[in-house]
Order: structure tokens, then C-alpha cells, then sequence
């Protein structure tokens, strides 16, 4: 029994919010419905996100510390679950961090994870048929390279980029974060990334996560801009009349995405509803925790799962990750107590502790530059002295062993492999293949990464993402060529680029050779071993390796045609040749009568005209 109260569908009010559909919203509706079946969905919700709560408890005391060492700005809830209207967040959370080297080392590799997966300076990805031996026409090639880039269009436009910047550094530090991505009116996508703290997850039975429950808080304003007058409680329709600071009042929304599963309705023992028809693979519902309003906020199907959960690695069926930020905690740790040990040493070197008789208890005294203390030395009395003199060479171990703790902490943050030409020492690289297989091997740590990624991020986004394009009309019609013909996401990441890279450094090379080797044999009169290469299909694929634009290359038929040409016009010039070698004898015949001379004239006048006299 489907939920048709609540209004279950394809299109969602938030798809839409923004000013405009604020501005037209009512300052009255009438009270919604109650849905006969809402309360055993909310019951649901409710109980499984307390479930899933309870599953995330020692994650979250873990991520406290990551985020109190490393991130302290981007975590939340620890607590155990979100609350509205904290008047604390401007609060300075940085009384953990002495030395940042862990948070900029974090900042390193997330960076260099964006930049190097999803660089917007770039293409980063493309499409080629998943078969290997399809041979596509030129109509098919182009279809291939216009959709990657129109795709890329849609992303530049939106805040997919902005988001990702966040996202791989929530990966980076927590070992996990979750992408969610909306189709909008305004920008086609719109992404939004769950903070640390807010979000709760569960995996399937494909060990991939296929499970998003939130909660966050949003204002009285921003709760009508996002789900319209008509669909909020009555609660939130009376602050929002009344206007003023009732609209910055904050509710925790909860959200929950999952797969379209039956559930128990407690109307009937063992009845069954379906909350959003059966077309869905996947629900998605928004409703105020812990409120059972009449109605949810928000109730939509979608046919494909529209979040994607990044993990830098997992372990079994954990839905959460595991990530370099945990690997350096205790370094990171560790250098925070010994950063501040040094400048004890320091100030007690500068400012050391004081001794003085009793006599001076109740008496001024300071060390300070330009002050003077008064002290009674006599009768060999100790005066205003030092509790103990501090050693300056005796802060080099300890410096010694911070900058080796630092150095620990860089690699587990990969450092040495996104600065290793930055960095580079020693010897330098002779030559480009040289500099290309230095890039290839200290990538190879992070392939396994660069993997996950491409699974369960790039992948199902582009896919997502490519869906909504085809709603709206945005992508072209495939061709003929293309239609029946499974495609595959090619990417060109970091470890990608740097593989392609050393086979086109190689490719050069054996240009290289095979034009010495040509030259070699033309001089020698023996056959040219160029001929067991076929250089056009050599080129193309050199070209697609460096990826050189499609659209600047003449198609298989432009090349047939201008060959075709080609070969009339040589034809041409051959008959031309031949006709002019058949008439140079009588040019040759013509040319020696004109010299001979006769009577009055020459031989050829003579011939010509029957007469001696010259123009007779």
C-alpha cells in the first residue's frame, strides 16, 4: 500500500529553493492531510536512526580526537547527536594545537588528492566503449568527447568542486565522508556534504554503503525555503507568521536515504507498505526529529542512489573508513606535548624561576628589563638568584626528536609523494622518462586509494549525475553507432595520467628510433623496417594518450577524401609530365628551323607563311 498522502515522487520543493520560491510562499495554507501510515514510517526512522547511533559510538570518539588534533572546525555532535540553538560555535577550538604540522600536512594531501582526482583546470574524465575491440565511427567519438565535456560544464557551473575541496579533506582526517548530490532548477546539480557528527551510515550486502541517515540543524526560514509553507508542521508555519527573530530559531531536521524496503505497518499484523512506489530503488524522507507531525517535511523516490560515501580504506563490513589521520594521531599527539615542553625549556632559559631569601616575601620583586629588586646580602646571604641554570645545548635532543616526529607525521600524510618533486634530493632526473617513472612508482602507495575512489565516488556521481542531464534534455542523442554499446568511465588521475604518461614518453622514443632506423636503411638500400608499423594508427593512439582534442583531428572519411584528392591531383601532374615529355621533340624540331637561316628569312617562316620575306 503505497504512501499516496504523502505525495511520494520524483521532484522534491528543494530542487527548486532559493529566493524565488521563497518569496512566493503564503502566509497561510490549509493543514495537510494526516497520512494513515506515516506513524509506522516515523517509528521506523526514529528507531533505526537510535540504532544506527549506537553502531557510530566509537567512531565518533574517535573522530573527537581527529578532529581536536587535526580538523578541529569541521566536527560536530560530540556529544552524541546535534542540538539546536547552541549559541557556541564561534568559540576558538584550536586550544589542542600547539603545532600545526599535522594540519598542514592534512591540508597537503587533501589538495593534492583534489587536484589530482578532480582538477577542475582539467579533464579529468572521459568515455570509451567498455568492449575493447568496438570500433567507433567519427559521430561516435565525438558524441564520447562532447558529453564528458558538457558534464564538466555542468560541474564547473555548480558547487561540485567547492564541495570536494571539503570532502577529501574530511576523507583525509576522518577516513570518511559522504557526498550527496541533488538535481536543482537553478544549477542542474547541487551538492551538499554532511559534516562529521551529523551523518550515520550502513552498508549492504555488497559491502558498499547504501545508507544515509542525518541530522542537522536548520532555522524556521531555511526549513520554508527548503520544503514550502504547505509541507511544514504547524509549529514552524506559526514562527514563521509571526516573523521577526522567530524565523532564526533553529530545529534538528533528521533525513534519512535508504533502499525502498517494505515495512510493518502496525494497522494489521504482518501488513506491509511501501512508503514510495516500487519503481524506486531508493527513498529518501525528511521529517523534525523526534516531532510526528501530521505529514514529513519531504518524501521522494529515486531510481538511482543519489549520495556516494568516500572511504580512504575499509575494513570487513565497516560502513566507515579508515584514513592516514588516524595513522598520525599519536605523532600528532606526541608532538603537541613535546612542541610545548620546548617552550618551557625556552621561557625558563629567558625567564627562569627565582629564588630570594624569606625576608623579601612581602617585598617587590621582578626580572623584568629596567626593574630593580632590593635584596640584603649581608652576612653572605643568598641574594635574588635563579632556582637552577637551564643548559641551552641541552634542547637539541629534544628539537632533534620534534623534527623527527614531523617527518613521521608528512609521511603518513603522503607528503613525500605529492612534494616529491618539490622536495626532491640527490640526483636529479635526466630526461622526461626518467622524471615520469619517478612519478609512476611514488604513486604506486596510493593506487589502492585512487581505486576506492573511482568505485564508489567518481563512478556513481558521473552516473548521477549523467541521469539528470538525460531528464532535462541536456546531453545529446547518442548515435546510431553508440546505441546498444556498453560504455565505460575512463579516468585520469594522478596514477593514470603518470601510467599514460610513460607509455607516451616511450612511444616517443620508439618514434625516434624507427625514423633513424628508416634513414638508415634507405642509405643501405635494404628494405625499411618502418613499413611493419602502421603509423596512423600509432599517431592516434599517441594523441589519445596525451588526450589531444578529437575535434582538431581530421575523421577517418576527411582523410579518405583528402587522400582521394591527393591522388588525382598527383595523377594530374604524371599526365601533364607525360604530354610534355611527347611534345618536346617538335618544340626541339620548331625551335632549330626558326635558327636556320634562308633567303630573306628562316627555314620555319618559310614553312609557315610559303614565303622568304620576313611577315610575307
Amino acid at each position: 500500500m503505497p504512501l499516496d498522502s504523502l505525495k511520494g515522487s520524483e521532484v522534491a520543493p528543494y530542487e527548486a529553493m532559493g529566493a524565488t520560491l521563497l518569496t512566493a510562499q503564503p502566509l497561510s495554507a490549509p493543514e495537510p492531510n494526516e497520512a494513515p501510515e506515516w506513524e509506522a514510517l516515523f517509528n521506523h526512522l526514529e528507531r533505526r536512526m537510535a540504532g544506527l547511533r549506537s553502531w557510530r559510538w566509537t567512531w565518533l570518539s574517535t573522530w573527537q580526537q581527529l578532529g581536536t588534533y587535526f580538523l578541529p572546525r569541521r566536527s560536530k555532535a560530540w556529544q552524541g547527536q546535534i542540538q539546536a540553538n547552541t549559541y557556541n560555535r564561534g568559540n576558538y577550538l584550536n586550544d589542542a594545537i600547539i603545532d600545526s604540522t599535522g594540519c598542514l600536512a592534512a591540508t597537503t594531501c587533501a589538495s593534492g588528492m583534489w587536484s589530482g582526482l578532480t582538477n577542475p583546470a582539467r579533464p579529468w574524465f572521459g568515455f570509451a566503449p567498455a568492449v575493447s575491440n568496438v570500433e567507433l565511427d567519427e559521430d561516435g567519438k565525438q558524441w564520447l568527447e562532447k558529453a564528458a565535456s558538457q558534464i564538466l560544464a555542468v560541474l564547473a557551473r555548480s558547487n561540485f568542486y567547492s564541495t570536494m575541496a571539503q570532502f577529501f579533506q574530511d576523507v583525509t582526517v576522518f577516513g570518511t565522508s559522504p557526498l550527496i548530490v541533488y538535481e536543482d532548477d537553478e544549477d542542474v546539480i547541487r551538492c551538499y556534504l554532511p559534516c562529521v557528527g551529523e551523518y550515520f551510515l550502513a552498508a549492504g550486502s555488497r559491502l558498499t554503503v547504501d545508507t544515509l541517515y542525518r541530522e542537522f540543524t536548520l532555522t524556521v526560514i531555511q526549513i520554508v525555503e527548503m520544503f514550502t509553507f504547505e509541507n511544514c508542521p504547524q509549529e514552524v508555519r506559526q514562527l514563521f507568521v509571526t516573523g521577526g527573530a522567530s524565523l532564526d530559531q533553529e530545529f534538528v531536521v533528521a533525513h534519512a536515504i535508504e533502499p525502498n524496503f517494505a515495512i510493518s505497518s502496525k494497522r494489521g499484523r504482518g501488513k506491509k507498505i511501501t512508503v514510495v512506489p516500487g519503481k524506486f530503488s531508493f527513498r529518501e524522507v525528511y521529517w523534525l526529529r523526534g516531532r510526528k507531525s501530521q505529514t514529513p517535511l519531504s518524501l521522494k523516490g529515486f531510481h538511482d542512489q543519489p549520495f556516494m560515501a568516500g572511504r580512504w580504506s575499509v575494513v570487513s563490513n565497516d560502513p566507515y573508513g579508515r584514513g592516514p589521520g588516524m595513522d598520525a594521531l599519536g605523532d600528532q599527539k606526541q608532538v603537541q606535548t613535546e612542541t610545548l615542553r620546548k617552550a618551557e625549556f625556552l621561557e625558563k632559559l629567558v625567564r627562569p624561576p627565582m629564588t630570594a631569601p624569606p625576608e623579601m616575601k612581602n617585598e617587590p620583586a621582578s626580572i623584568m628589563p629596567g626593574m630593580v629588586t632590593f635584596v640584603n646580602t649581608a652576612n653572605g646571604k643568598a641574594a635574588f638568584t635563579p632556582a637552577f641554570q637551564v643548559q641551552p645545548q641541552a634542547l637539541q635532543p629534544l628539537t632533534m626528536d620534534i623534527e623527527k616526529v614531523s617527518e613521521r607525521i608528512k609521511a603518513c600524510f603522503y607528503i613525500p609523494q605529492f612534494l616529491a618533486i618539490t622536495q626532491m634530493a640527490g640526483v636529479q632526473p635526466r630526461n622526461e622518462l626518467e622524471l615520469t617513472k619517478r612519478d609512476l612508482e611514488r604513486l604506486q602507495v596510493l593506487g589502492p586509494v585512487i581505486d576506492l575512489f573511482e568505485n564508489e565516488v567518481a563512478g556513481p556521481a558521473i552516473q548521477r549525475i549523467i541521469h539528470i542531464m538525460q531528464r532535462r534534455g541536456i546531453l545529446p542523442d547518442l548515435p546510431p553507432s553508440l546505441q546498444g554499446t556498453p560504455l565505460k568511465i575512463t579516468y585520469q588521475s594522478l596514477m593514470r595520467l603518470a601510467q599514460r604518461s610513460a607509455e607516451s614518453v616511450a612511444m616517443k622514443d620508439g618514434f625516434v628510433t624507427m625514423g633513424q632506423l628508416s634513414l638508415a636503411a634507405k642509405n643501405a638500400g635494404v628494405p625499411d623496417p618502418i613499413r611493419t608499423v602502421n603509423l596512423d594508427r600509432s599517431l592516434a593512439h599517441y594523441l589519445q594518450l596525451n588526450s589531444y582534442p578529437i575535434t582538431c583531428t581530421y575523421s577517418e572519411a576527411e582523410v579518405k577524401q583528402h587522400d582521394e584528392i591527393r591522388a588525382q591531383e598527383a595523377q594530374r601532374a604524371k599526365q601533364e609530365a607525360a604530354a610534355s615529355q611527347l611534345s618536346k621533340p617538335a618544340v626541339d624540331a620548331a625551335s632549330v628551323l626558326s635558327k636556320t637561316p634562308v633567303d630573306g628569312g628562316s627555314m620555319l617562316n618559310h614553312l609557315l607563311t610559303g614565303s622568304t620575306q620576313p611577315g610575307g
